[in-house]
């Protein structure tokens, strides 16, 4: 069994609330980022005005490619006024667990976990391989915002864009059953850091659970949370990586089967 005693649980079924922190997020919540189509890339829309629109059109003119991330700034005050990062990217997305796991293995070093047994009649949707990007409240988000915020100032542009090099990867695996959808997701782990705190949706229902010597969550979902119905979140044993699975509120699944689910994962 791949699963072993975990550390600390990031509980994945809560928001973050931020307290003397301003701007748009600089990293796309894992759940947005699975709603990506193969065709366009994911955003994150930086305010703008209407005078820089065709600058930002011609930045944003040659689409990205599978594994391409993009950070784009817009030098000005009045459409930027809180100075962010827009960050766009293109997901690897596969039909086949094999290939996605040999394309995470290449990107990461890792291993890509699926279950062994699933209910009857699932069928594999498909796998999305997303990239980690920096939370906009991290260090990295400020250091990267001021060395680009710097490089237009210094060529006097008021819009420029970069590439951002793929560092970590975010999992996704969608499983279908007439209509239904159970989700499978891996990231990596991240520190809260001081000012932020999280707060539990309103209707949301928590269950500390422990599957084969594995702390956990089990979430009923309240009404804040789109279609979804239930989940289940836990750790790796040495705590770098949250796992989260999910399933729709027309799901016939039931907590024993989803604990089923976590205790047939096996690396492929």
């Amino acid at each position: 069994m791949i699963i072993k005693k975990s550390a600390a649980i990031t509980a994945l079924s809560l928001i973050v609330l931020m307290s003397a922190v301003s701007g748009t997020a600089g990293a796309v919540p894992a759940g947005s980022k699975n709603k990506s189509k193969a065709t366009a890339p994911v955003e994150q829309n930086t305010p703008v005005s209407p005078t820089i629109e065709a600058l930002i059109a011609k930045e944003n003119a040659v689409p990205l490619k599978a594994g391409e991330i993009k950070i784009l700034y817009v030098n000005d005050k009045k459409s930027n006024p809180d100075e962010t990062l827009s960050i766009s990217y293109m997901p690897y997305r596969f039909s086949s667990t094999n290939e996605a796991a040999q394309k995470l293995s290449s990107l990461s070093g890792k291993s890509l976990l699926i279950p062994a047994s699933l209910p009857e009649d699932y069928k594999l949707q498909d796998v999305v391989l997303n990239p980690v990007l920096p939370m906009f409240f991290s260090t990295e988000y400020k250091a990267l915002r001021d060395q680009i915020k710097a490089k237009a100032q210094a060529a006097g542009k008021k819009v420029i864009s970069q590439s951002l090099k793929w560092s970590d990867t975010e999992t996704s695996i969608t499983y279908l059953r007439n209509g239904e959808r159970a989700i499978l997701k891996s990231a990596p782990a991240y520190t809260l850091p001081e000012g932020v705190t999280l707060a539990q949706l309103p209707g949301d229902q928590d269950e500390n659970l422990t599957i084969n010597g594995v702390e956990s969550v089990y979430t009923v979902f309240g009404p804040h949370h789109g279609d979804l119905k239930v989940q289940l979140v836990w750790s790796s044993a040495d705590g770098g990586t949250d796992y989260k699975l999910t399933s729709t509120k027309n799901t016939a699944q039931t907590k024993a089967e989803l604990e089923a689910i976590v205790t047939s994962l096996i690396a492929q």
